[in-house]
């Protein structure tokens, strides 16, 4: 009978002090700019359609900047390797469906919005990043869908993407923190 309980104490201890994937956004402080940045704890991932994944792919972050009180929310795409028929700053189209939002690129770069450090510290030297200055009710919206496909815009390009690595939760997650 003390094995038994001795054994389920021990099971439930361990399950109590298992860990589970944080999805709250992290925050760090750009120390070239003095902005504080908050971001998504992992971006949603999306792969260009009819291709390979390892191909054709971008990560899409959401991003508060702060500079004094002064908050500012972007949306961020990271493409790995951009193809040069994107060439400048594509507009980026998000339609979940129901709702959708063509949002144009930032034209600031990075540092005049507040950022040095790379978001993702993963990407190669190669990749692009482009920032587009989304509003707190579209943000609201978009954090509310589970389906969400992107496109890629630029006068002579129709670059269409679908989700490879749903990152709702902690987009979710994310708007909530600005809520308060």
């Amino acid at each position: 009978m003390r094995k038994i309980a001795a054994v389920l104490l021990i099971s439930l201890l361990s399950a109590a002090c298992a860990t589970t994937k944080s999805v709250a956004p992290r925050e760090y402080l750009d120390e070239q700019t003095a902005a504080t940045i908050t971001v998504v704890a992992d971006p949603w991932i999306f792969t260009r359609k009819n291709t390979s994944p390892q191909l054709d792919f971008f990560n899409l972050y959401a991003i508060d900047v702060n500079r004094m009180g002064d908050h500012k929310k972007y949306f961020v795409v990271v493409h790995y390797w951009p193809s040069a028929e994107l060439g400048a700053a594509p507009t980026l189209m998000l339609n979940s469906g129901s709702q959708e939002l063509k949002l144009t690129p930032a034209k600031e770069d990075a540092r005049k919005l507040g950022i040095v450090q790379p978001l993702d510290k993963s990407a190669p030297s190669s990749a692009k990043s482009w920032f587009y200055l989304v509003d707190k009710a579209s943000l609201t919206a978009l954090a509310q869908t589970r389906q969400l496909n992107a496109s890629l815009l630029t006068d002579t390009t129709n670059a269409e993407y679908v989700v490879w690595r749903n990152g709702s939760s902690e987009l979710s997650e994310f708007a909530v923190a600005f809520d308060r």
